[in-house]
């Protein structure tokens, strides 16, 4: 008798962590995010930069195994990232790699981003564009393999 009342709530232990595990992994945390960043960019070879700003309005999704962020990612320096009724989907494919998409008008597209690298949070960022532009917040490293490679 007593075994069966020690196993009652170990196995309630285990079923509750059970569903948090699935509840994380399926629905996991939103997060409204409102804010803007201010960012450097970098458009020239000699490294003299403009101040400009991001700004980001939407829902960041944290999962078990993912995380992504929809809503506006408005780049004050890129003007079709601004314009009326553009949306931004991100996704962080682990630690190293995010892709960034742009729907506008019915077209998904990367419009004229080569490369970002943006933290979970989304407070420090680096965006490459096909020009070789670099929008950097000011707390970003650019290091000097990325300043040779796309500044030459």
């Amino acid at each position: 008798m007593k075994s069966i009342k020690v196993k009652w709530p170990f196995i309630a232990v285990i079923g509750v962590l059970l569903f948090m595990a699935v509840w994380l992994g399926t629905y996991g945390i939103n997060k409204t995010i409102d804010k803007t960043i201010s960012v450097d960019v970098y458009e020239d070879d000699d490294w003299s930069n403009i101040t400009s700003s991001i700004k980001i309005a939407g829902n960041l999704r944290k999962t078990l195994f993912s995380t992504s962020f929809v809503g506006t990612f408005a780049i004050e320096y890129y003007e079709p990232s601004c314009r009326d009724g553009v949306e931004v989907k991100i996704d962080w494919q682990g630690n190293d790699y995010q892709n960034i998409s742009f729907y506008y008008a019915g077209n998904f597209s990367r419009l004229d981003v080569q490369k970002i690298d943006i933290d979970k949070d989304m407070n420090s960022m680096m965006i490459i564009l096909k020009d070789g532009t670099i929008i950097a917040s000011p707390d970003y490293y650019i290091s000097t393999k990325i300043r040779n490679e796309y500044k030459g």
